[in-house]
């Protein structure tokens, strides 16, 4: 039995000796997780009309009751003046590349107007949000704006008004949408959503 401890503590030795030799050399890792890399930045021309408009192109989506358009674009439209209609440009930093495809077809959109709680990186603080549509593989598209005075604008992209209320109506009822809030509640603090639907 003696023998083949020793023989144990002489194979712990090599395998130490090997690792020591070995960590001087550089290793390589191939990084693939498109939640944090690859992402895009979208130009975002949003219109707001007082009565429905059939001036926009077929690259806008309309809303529901006909009195919003949209379009989301790596390219930078000119913005159009249309009468009866306001119009506002931002730029979206997109935070979940994997559900990009959720902008490809009608949506619905929440938009919430936030306020950043501290200096700190916001996309790092956001960290633990992105980490659990990961982990939990929940289908909502994230855009941020860049801060203005500690000012940011919020938009997720959910596939229809269905799919959002049947995950939310669960999610809330779970440990994990308290711990959530509780860390998001840290980061920034964000006006109730506005719920527009989108068609194609």
């Amino acid at each position: 039995m003696i023998k083949h401890f020793s023989q144990f503590l002489i194979l712990i030795f090599i395998l130490i000796s090997c690792n020591s030799n070995n960590s001087t050399e550089t290793q390589t890792e191939l990084i693939t997780d498109s939640y944090y890399f690859q992402k895009k930045t979208f130009n975002v021309n949003f219109y707001d009309c007082s009565e429905k408009n059939e001036k926009f192109s077929a690259n806008y989506l309309v809303s529901d009751d006909g009195l919003m358009q949209i379009r989301l674009s790596e390219i930078t439209d000119n913005k159009e003046e249309i009468e009866g209609c306001s119009s506002k440009f931002f730029q979206l930093n997109e935070l979940t590349p994997a559900y990009s495809y959720l902008l490809n077809d009608s949506f619905l959109m929440e938009k919430s107007e936030c306020t950043a709680l501290g200096d700190d990186n916001l996309i790092e603080g956001l960290s633990p949000y992105l980490t659990t549509l990961k982990d939990e593989e929940i289908e909502v598209w994230t855009g941020i704006t860049d801060t203005n005075d500690m000012k940011f604008t919020w938009i997720n992209i959910w596939q229809s008004e269905t799919i959002r209320s049947d995950f939310l109506s669960e999610w809330i009822k779970t440990r994990k949408s308290g711990l959530l809030a509780n860390d998001l509640r840290n980061i920034a603090y964000c006006d109730t959503p506005s719920v527009m639907m989108f068609l194609k």
